[in-house]
């Protein structure tokens, strides 16, 4: 591009200020209108921190004056787009490495989940049938099983023994739930293990802007399956329900944001886990009445899945019109006030998760 002699400057950052108030784009412009309209202009070289050549003034891009548009085109020439800026290949490979370790940690679980909630339920199979061997109070027992053995049970001194038996039960079934969601997780890690790998492969091949990658870094949580890499930059994960309705799940707080505003339309069916954090939820409806119910219930199963009350037996999910829910002024991302609310209590149950979930 064309500016004026003198040091290095930082593009982007008018000395005025004004284009720091400016979207990317609008920066860019301004900035090149700047540079063009100074006396003198004289061709200077774009580029990111580390070297590499960049097309537009935004903010992080350095700009270095040189002798001639000859030599602009040498530079570029000599620096090529393979430079990579070694912190975000740095925070890429930390990352690579923390998911490659959940991966095997979330695999060996996934192994030996069924069989410790098949530990438990035979615990409390035990138990119930021997409550008049067990004296109230009792901090263990000793019983015999029903395989000839004997079993030694550690026991809450506080609950009879038939309660005991129940959260044994209770216990067994949060591992069997935990088992059922597992596999999926398991199949997360290793998608966003194979999507770090393609990055850095892009990266080191030039492909990949590292400005973007970094932002995907600490945007991004991990994702259900391996789509392509723009796929992965939508702020939501795709389902369907039993209907052919498409269900769209936030990821994080500023991508509901970006969901609920702008990838959503204004009689789309909102929906979101009552007093708890959690993920925003789309149900895409165009009609003037409400939804099938059975859509609608699926929907708030995702709703409920998705947010911390994930372990609650049941939990109760809000849903209107997404034209009805409005972010007040200065709140944190994900933070809205939904109107003309309706209620519907759901299991948050992980099978219809996985049954839902759309194929890119």
């Amino acid at each position: 591009i064309l500016g004026t002699a003198g040091e290095p400057e930082r593009a982007g950052t008018g000395t005025d200020g004004a284009v720091g108030h400016a979207g990317p784009l609008e920066a860019a412009w301004e900035r090149y209108r700047a540079l063009a309209s100074r006396p003198a202009p004289q061709p200077q070289v774009l580029a990111r921190r580390g070297g590499t050549p960049y097309p537009l003034p935004l903010s992080g891009v350095e700009s270095t004056p040189v002798l001639s548009l000859l030599a602009a085109f040498e530079t570029v020439s000599e620096r090529g787009p393979g430079t990579l800026a070694p912190e975000v290949r740095a925070a890429l490979e930390e990352r690579l490495e923390r998911v490659s370790r959940r991966a095997e940690r979330l695999h060996d679980e996934a192994e030996a989940a069924p069989a410790a909630a098949e530990r438990l339920r035979h615990r409390a199979n035990v138990l119930m049938a021997r409550l008049g061997e067990v004296e109230r109070g009792a901090r263990s027992v000793e019983l015999a099983d029903f395989e000839g053995g004997t079993l030694t049970l550690e026991l809450d001194p506080s609950l009879s023994p038939a309660e005991n038996a129940e959260r044994l039960y209770d216990r067994a079934k949060k591992r069997e739930r935990a088992a059922r969601r597992l596999p999926a997780r398991v199949r997360e890690a290793i998608a966003e293990r194979n999507r770090l790998e393609r990055l850095l492969e892009s990266l080191d091949a030039g492909e990949a802007d590292p400005e973007t990658v970094a932002r995907w870094l600490s945007e991004v949580r991990p994702d259900d399956g391996g789509g392509s890499e723009a796929e992965v930059r939508l702020p939501y994960r795709r389902f369907r329900s039993s209907g052919g309705l498409e269900i769209r799940v936030g990821r994080s707080g500023r991508a509901n944001d970006d969901l609920t505003f702008h990838h959503s339309a204004p009689d789309d069916i909102w929906l979101h886990a009552r007093d708890a954090a959690g993920a925003h939820v789309i149900l895409r409806w165009t009609g003037d009445q409400n939804p099938p119910q059975r859509d609608l219930l699926e929907a708030a199963v995702l709703a409920a899945v998705s947010s911390k009350a994930r372990t609650s037996g049941t939990v109760p999910v809000d849903w209107t019109r997404r034209k009805y829910v409005r972010k007040p002024r200065k709140a944190p991302p994900g933070a809205v006030i939904p109107e003309r609310v309706s209620t519907v209590f759901v299991e948050p149950d992980a099978a219809v998760e996985e049954r839902l979930r759309d194929s890119p």
